[in-house]
Order: structure tokens, then sequence, then C-alpha cells
């Protein structure tokens, strides 16, 4: 048992917190299972929806310091692999290409002379 006043209010902040937490705690769970379980049923479709709501689910969670961000990646990581495996990857939004500008290119490509060293004769 805590023996300050200010040791028992943190043990008392610590027990809503963890109350609080426990619901995302078990909804991203929840989702990862849902995701591994469409993924082994083998529709694509199903599969890739799953997924990406259990990777916004983590990603909640992970934002609200639920669960630790690498330990999201780490799941979010397996996930992909798995769903990547059975034939099926979310789409990535092509990138913009962007067009160089004609001043920078000519800065890149113009050599600068350089100055010449003095020597100095001793």
């Amino acid at each position: 048992m805590a023996h300050s006043k200010s040791a028992l209010k943190r043990w008392r902040q610590n027990e809503r917190h963890a109350e609080r937490n426990k619901a995302v705690r078990t909804s991203s769970r929840t989702a990862v299972k849902q995701a591994r379980t469409a993924i082994a049923a083998g529709d694509p479709e199903a599969a890739r929806a799953a997924v990406l709501e259990a990777a916004s689910v983590l990603d909640r969670a992970s934002k609200g310091n639920v669960v630790h961000r690498n330990a999201v990646a780490r799941h979010k990581s397996r996930l992909m692999r798995h769903l990547n495996a059975i034939g099926t990857a979310p789409a990535a939004e092509p990138k913009k290409a962007r067009k160089a500008s004609t001043k920078t290119a000519a800065k890149k490509t113009a050599s600068k002379p350089r100055a010449a060293k003095k020597t100095a004769a001793k």
C-alpha cells in the first residue's frame, strides 16, 4: 500500500487510466484477430478491409499511448506480410512527381570554380 498522499493519488490515477485504456486495448486485439481470421479465410477483399481497419484501430491505440508504437508497427507489419502472402495488398497512393525547376537543375549541374590555394613562401 502506498504511504504518501502523492503515491495514493498516483495509485488512484493508475486505476482510472487502466480502466479507460482497457476498452482500447480490447478493441485493438479484436480487430487484429478479425483481420487474421479474414486472411485465413482467403477472401482477398474482406481480408484487405479487415487489415486496414485493424491498422486504423492500432494507430489510434498508439496515438493515445495505450499500446507502444513499436508494438503497433510490429503488428501492422505482420498483418501486411500475411495479406501479401494471400496475393493482395492495399493499394498505395501514387506519389506525385515533382518537376524540377530550371534554377535548381542549373545549380546542381554547374560546377563552381575553386579558389586557388595561396602558398606562402617561407
